[in-house]
């Protein structure tokens, strides 16, 4: 059991016990309590058997004032349900996108590896002119950390590290992925 969950739990186990006890010791009270009484009336007479006299028997003093009692309920933590049913094969896809650039047609190729709808790996290339390859390096360079690990339908990148348009390029490679990967 992860350590964190079971402090959670043994919190809320605590609370919960807390709170029946306090619970109890309010109804004893008021139950007990004479309203305006400062004292509990019990049997406050017995019969003694030789004397036949009345001996007061003890009184519990419960104040006059309720005292507040404070509950704090404590929700369970949240958990995130797990992923029952992709919208993506698992895999290995690969995928060419191309864009426009000012010195013409450039392509991103990508290869990526989708496991219950996350990326799990990937590889990307780029080829353009001397000036696209200096934006699509700065490209390269960046993008990793917002595709690895996230949800391939949640992947939409603009501009990347100054790189704005080889996102483009790379987008529409990951459509077509997406297309092939569909279950």
């Amino acid at each position: 059991m992860n350590p964190q969950k079971f402090s959670h739990t043994s919190i809320g186990i605590f609370l919960s016990i807390a709170t029946v006890i306090i619970l109890g010791l309010v109804v004893f009270v008021n139950e007990y309590s004479d309203g305006d009484s400062d004292q509990v009336a019990t049997d406050t007479t017995t019969q003694n058997a030789s004397t036949s006299t009345q001996v007061p028997v003890a009184s519990i003093p419960i104040p006059s004032t309720p005292i507040p009692v404070t509950t704090v309920i404590t929700p369970p933590p949240a958990t995130v349900p797990k992923h029952t049913t992709s919208v993506y094969t698992d895999g290995t896809y690969t995928a060419n996108g191309t864009y426009m650039s000012p010195g013409g047609q450039d392509t991103v190729s990508v290869t990526l590896t989708l496991a219950n709808d996350i990326i799990t790996s990937i590889t990307t290339t780029a080829t353009g002119d001397r000036e696209s390859q200096h934006y699509q390096s700065r490209f390269l360079s960046g993008y990793k950390q917002y595709v690895v690990g996230k949800n391939i339908s949640s992947v939409n990148l603009t501009n990347v590290s100054g790189s704005s348009l080889t996102p483009i390029g790379f987008d529409n490679a990951l459509t077509q992925i997406k297309a092939q990967a569909k279950v």
